[in-house]
């Protein structure tokens, strides 16, 4: 009996599953990656923003990233929203692609 046959007709039967595996976990890294850089990129912004800065010299610091400010009377609410690129084929059946990664802080005015 010819086992390299069978090794082969196995490896190929198992590579497109460990590869697809491989790509997902790859793209909900880069998912979290943004999402934390996001957060510490939100703690920065409003720190600038407390320092009486004005919103324009927020969104300069960061061209690169979407923000949104909605001010209210007794708070403003900053959101900040980026894409990652999903590089799995057929993920985009699961997730949208591009990804978009949403985190919102709200500051009362003071």
């Amino acid at each position: 009996m010819n086992r390299k046959g069978q090794a082969l007709v196995e490896f190929v039967l198992i590579i497109p599953v460990f590869l697809m595996v491989l790509f997902m976990i790859i793209d909900f890294g880069m998912i979290f990656s943004k999402k934390s850089e996001l957060e510490h990129i939100s703690n920065d912004a409003i720190l600038v923003y407390n320092e009486n800065k004005s919103i324009s010299e927020v969104q300069a610091l960061y061209k690169d990233i979407k923000i949104e400010i909605y001010k209210e009377d007794t708070y403003t609410k900053l959101t900040f929203q980026d894409e990652v690129n999903i590089i799995t084929p057929g993920m985009n059946i699961i997730l949208d692609n591009p990804y978009v990664i949403k985190v919102e802080r709200v500051v009362p005015d003071v």
